[in-house]
């Protein structure tokens, strides 16, 4: 398979599942997030725009009117006397629904709406407001990165229906935040509001998990080349739900070190060659009736279109029959390029 750049997203997918990684990564034929998706998505909003507002406090602190430009609920501003107070975050909790509910394939109710500040509520109250945007000195909110890996292995040279696409392996993505702890420490932190396990294993993250965690190893990386003038880099991943999708707040903080940065790039490169040499990509399940398959995937619950065929099951008969060549050249969505991708992801 064809790869030109690597998120955490992408990384844990083809661990996942192949088919879908080729579908999604290769053939660029991305699906509708679903619910929880959306929901976890406006609980970020709301973090982001925190952290926007208390990193224009710092930088104009004499000012009373606090300013952020977002690209979701747009300019947004606020007293600097309100920027504490609980109705500003309801309000925020307000607008990222109405700003993205207005553009989801679901709908949102009442229920959903609790559910969404029941869990902003826990990431801002938990530990005493440890993870309060407002009780941090913010460096940057929601940096993205777009990293070339220098090394010999990381080039990549693909003809792609005649065109040429040639470069260098990238990293990209999106950090929740960065966070100032003092002159030579910075904190990362990542809010999820997913369950706390791994999807591919269905093993529960824990301590010795994370340490091994492609997302925060990549992060780390992404960082260290992003600031490297801190030498100290704290990597913080607080979970809003246990492995079953209770309501179980649980955070985590870990500290890598230079040889980490080794370490991720020998499990980048053992993914990368692993993807390339791919020609062949399977599904989780070959009869599709596990779970995930059946309630999970968009390419299991959607037909190939002008076909009463899955689209992942369309696109395996394809690769059986014509092989990986042909697949991309005639099943890529129209207007994809997969030499081209921006952050955030």
């Amino acid at each position: 398979m064809l790869v030109t750049y690597v998120r955490s997203s992408s990384y844990n997918n083809y661990a996942y599942c192949e088919m879908q990684y080729f579908m999604t990564y290769v053939l660029g034929h991305y699906s509708k997030s679903g619910k929880k998706a959306d929901m976890g998505t406006m609980v970020h909003k709301v973090m982001e725009v925190l952290a926007g507002l208390k990193k224009y406090h710092q930088d104009n602190p004499r000012a009373r009117i606090l300013r952020v430009d977002d690209d979701a609920i747009g300019k947004f501003k606020c007293a600097r006397a309100d920027l504490n107070a609980d109705e500003l975050v309801d309000k925020l909790i307000d607008l990222s629904i109405e700003s993205y509910g207005k553009d989801s394939a679901h709908s949102f109710s009442s229920k959903d709406r609790k559910e969404i500040a029941t869990t902003a509520w826990c990431f801002l109250k938990h530990s005493e407001g440890q993870f309060d945007p407002r009780a941090r000195n913010i460096h940057f909110p929601e940096p993205h990165f777009d990293i070339p890996i220098e090394e010999d292995w990381a080039k990549f040279d693909y003809e792609v229906d005649g065109k040429i696409i040639k470069g260098q392996l990238a990293i990209k993505g999106t950090i929740d935040l960065v966070t100032l702890i003092n002159d030579d420490t910075i904190e990362v932190i990542d809010w999820k509001t997913g369950r706390r396990m791994d999807w591919a294993t269905g093993e529960v993250k824990d301590y010795q998990k994370l340490e091994n965690d492609p997302q925060l190893l990549l992060y780390y990386y992404a960082i260290s080349k992003l600031y490297p003038e801190f030498p100290n880099r704290i990597m913080s991943i607080f979970f809003y739900k246990d492995k079953d999708g209770n309501a179980d707040p649980c955070p985590f903080s870990l500290c890598f070190s230079k040889d980490d940065e080794g370490r991720f790039l020998e499990m980048l490169k053992n993914r990368v060659e692993e993807i390339r040499q791919n020609n062949n990509p399977q599904p989780l399940d070959p009869t599709r009736k596990h779970w995930k398959c059946k309630s999970l995937c968009h390419y299991c619950k959607n037909n190939w279109p002008g076909t009463e065929q899955n689209m992942c099951i369309y696109i395996q008969n394809y690769l059986d029959k014509h092989g990986m060549e042909k697949t991309v050249k005639d099943c890529t969505r129209e207007g994809f390029d997969i030499g081209f991708y921006e952050a955030p992801g």
